[in-house]
């Protein structure tokens, strides 16, 4: 697989559910600032082709159940769905080839001995620990300090913010996540099981900061994202991968 994505060195993650309506939430916006620690970034690599990723797709939702609620965020999941497995009779609506790319990237990266599922990375690092309870990392102080806004327009999500003492090194990312999600699977290595999905990336993609550390994008949000109780999760990450900052919205959009 061929990488077409630049190493990523801040990553903006979006939590999208419910069902409310764009013209509705049209003058809706959030705003927050970075928090003191940062969390520790999740990232599944899964398929619904693949019959060995239902119990790390089960695990990762238990992660997402036991940070929902929470006012600080020790924990940023992301389920990256990967379009490798769809010639085997059941193609994956969620999966996408950047994804599949950005799987390979981490593994060149992360300390991986190849590309495979389920994979999981923690902190851009390799880890298997997952099966027995793990993937998760001690809390360290944010060593940078920014500021996010977000609002719904008739074309998609407006995001805005700006880095405190931009340093010209980092880079963003965002990520469009949805949870809840249930699928019949008919075909395929989990033909007849029912499954279910959590934290699932269905729009990805990167942001550059100016000169003075201010940024803006508009996201194209697929439209069939369930909208209404929404979470927006920032992590600012150093040339290496490693998180050093983070935030969270947690507001209707």
């Amino acid at each position: 697989m061929i990488n077409r994505l630049q190493p990523a060195v801040l990553s903006i993650t979006l939590t999208l559910l419910g069902a409310a309506s764009v013209a509705n939430a049209a003058n809706e916006s959030c705003t927050t600032v970075s928090s003191a620690a940062v969390p520790t970034i999740i990232e599944l690599y899964t398929s619904e082709g693949c019959n060995s990723c239902p119990p790390a797709d089960q695990w990762l939702s238990q992660t997402v159940a036991q940070t929902r609620g929470a006012k600080d965020k020790n924990v940023i999941p992301l389920a990256f769905h990967v379009d490798y497995w769809d010639y085997i009779g059941w193609k994956d609506a969620f999966a996408q080839p950047a994804f599949s790319q950005r799987q390979t990237t981490l593994a060149r990266s992360g300390g991986a001995s190849g590309v495979y599922t389920p994979q999981v990375f923690v902190n851009g690092k390799d880890d298997r620990s997952w099966t027995r309870g793990g993937g998760s990392a001690s809390a360290v102080p944010s060593s940078a300090k920014f500021s996010l806004a977000s609002q719904w327009q008739a074309d998609g999500l407006l995001l805005s913010g700006k880095l405190v003492d931009a340093n010209p090194a980092l880079r963003l990312r965002y990520a469009v996540t949805e949870n809840g999600l249930v699928t019949a699977v008919k075909a395929g290595e989990n033909k007849g099981e029912t499954l279910k999905h959590d934290a699932v990336v269905r729009a990805h993609g990167t942001l550059t900061a100016d000169a003075s550390g201010a940024f803006t994008t508009t996201v194209r949000v697929p439209r069939e994202v369930r909208r209404g109780s929404s979470l927006l999760h920032v992590i600012a990450e150093d040339a290496r991968g490693n998180p050093v900052a983070a935030a969270t919205l947690a507001c209707v959009m």
